[in-house]
């Protein structure tokens, strides 16, 4: 929402939203530090910047891709141009971020920026929000905490991954890699085992069980109580929202994950960022026109996204249709209208855990959502929503949410590349590989069907291993 301070707390610390300006492509402004572009800003006549400085006190501009150096950036533009006829990219360097530390009159500033004639556009970045998702389970308790994970099941109760673990690559061995892109994660849970990246971030304290309950999921391994994720030899690796400077920054760290995949590798988007209505209905994080763009980048390049649908409503506990939904007048996330832009993402809803499986009362739907997974009783490591605190050894028996959901789809992808590698010695691009996970002839429908809950299939390994990997 728009309001007159837009500041929030992470670790006791206060924290500033930020607003995101694009410039109209091509007019050349300085892309290097900090100190350099406020001294251009303030010695050319752009966007007024000394009356700006003067009504709002404090403000400060910078570039929004600081992860990568613009030589990296313009290379990799420059890549997925010449791979992918259809992709026409913006200009990244004319993306800025403006920030503050003090109380400022957003709605205003927001205002005079769209006014100005070498704005293209300009819109408020969304805070820290809970990423799109429990009752504790400890190690103690159990026997065998494989027999919870329903999910891993046959079809229609689940996924079946137990089938997929008797097929070469099934497991995740291989070198397909994955990055979970959110705000935090219990690195050393002793069931999970990943890499920290140069472009990691910083890692929340607040979201790490969170964190550590989608890591799980895709790729736990637990000898002493038996949990496993779907694809427990997978390579995975983290980069957090929050960037090395200390800004929340979800399409930077998607800019910063690029740098460490190829063709065919798996990116997850464990975020949500809510509108500008005063309902503060949560979305998928490329309603956000800079992360729309840095996904679009990773998949002209290759990448599959898998991208959470986000949980409803804040002001209640139903679902959007997503079919609705209008930025700027368009509606950009409806298939069948003119102002539809694909970003080339599988886009994830939930549905219940029991068989049929219905639409989650709070997860976004439509005609744009791919596929769905089990939103609900979802075992895996973390303590989520509660705090592991210095316990390594927590696990959680309902991790739940487009959280959950976007986890389990991101295990069925990095298992059917790994197959697709050492059966045919070949990857599946980001079109491809969506189309099986949300083909009718490879999934289980929901209970009253696609064109009724609007959330695609769940994804069976079974059938797409025997039928579509050939």
């Amino acid at each position: 929402m728009e309001s007159k301070t837009n500041k929030d707390k992470r670790n006791g610390e206060s924290i500033c939203f930020r607003l995101i300006v694009k410039f109209y492509d091509h007019l050349c402004f300085p892309y290097h530090d900090a100190k350099e572009i406020n001294e251009f800003f303030l010695h050319h006549d752009i966007i007024s910047w000394q009356q700006l400085l003067n009504i709002f006190q404090g403000i400060k501009i910078n570039k929004l891709f600081t992860s990568l150096i613009p030589d990296q950036i313009i290379a990799w533009v420059d890549k997925a141009s010449k791979s992918d006829s259809t992709y026409k990219p913006p200009d990244f360097f004319s993306y800025y971020s403006i920030s503050w530390t003090c109380e400022i009159n957003t709605r205003e500033l927001l205002r005079r920026l769209r006014k100005d004639k070498n704005v293209e556009l300009a819109y408020l970045q969304n805070g820290p929000l809970h990423p799109p998702s429990v009752r504790a389970l400890h190690d103690d308790t159990m026997h065998t905490l494989n027999s919870y994970q329903e999910y891993l099941n046959p079809s229609p109760q689940g996924i079946n991954a137990r089938y997929a673990w008797g097929v070469h690559g099934g497991d995740g061995q291989g070198s397909v890699q994955f990055i979970d892109i959110e705000q935090g994660w219990i690195e050393d849970h002793k069931s999970i085992f990943i890499k920290r990246l140069t472009t990691t971030g910083i890692n929340c304290e607040k979201f790490k069980d969170h964190g550590s309950a989608v890591l799980g999921v895709i790729m736990m391994q637990d000898k002493e109580i038996g949990g496993q994720g779907i694809t427990p030899k997978a390579k995975g690796h983290i980069i957090s929202q929050w960037r090395p400077d200390g800004t929340l920054n979800t399409a930077d760290a998607i800019v910063a994950a690029i740098d460490h995949l190829r063709f065919g590798d798996i990116l997850l988007l464990e975020a949500q960022v809510s509108d500008t209505t005063p309902a503060n209905r949560l979305w998928p994080v490329e309603l956000e026109e800079a992360t729309y763009q840095a996904i679009r980048l990773a998949t002209a390049l290759g990448i599959t996204v898998i991208e959470a649908a986000g949980n409803g409503n804040l002001a209640s506990t139903k679902g959007n249709n997503m079919d609705f939904f209008r930025l700027r007048g368009k509606e950009i996330l409806n298939p069948e209208s003119l102002d539809f832009r694909d970003s080339g993402a599988v886009i994830v809803a939930a549905a219940s855990s029991t068989s049929p499986h219905k639409r989650r009362k709070n997860s976004n739907y439509g005609k744009r959502i791919n596929c769905y997974g089990w939103g609900d009783n979802v075992v895996t490591a973390g303590s989520y929503p509660r705090s592991s605190g210095t316990a390594r050894n927590r696990y959680t028996m309902n991790f739940s949410g487009t959280s959950s959901a976007a986890a389990i789809i991101t295990g069925v992808a990095i298992s059917v590349q790994c197959i697709m590698e050492a059966k045919q010695k070949r990857r599946l691009g980001p079109i491809e590989m969506r189309a099986i996970l949300s083909n009718d002839l490879y999934g289980t429908p929901s209970a009253n069907g696609r064109l009724v809950n609007k959330i695609g299939v769940m994804p069976d390994l079974k059938k797409i291993i025997d039928n579509a990997l050939k």
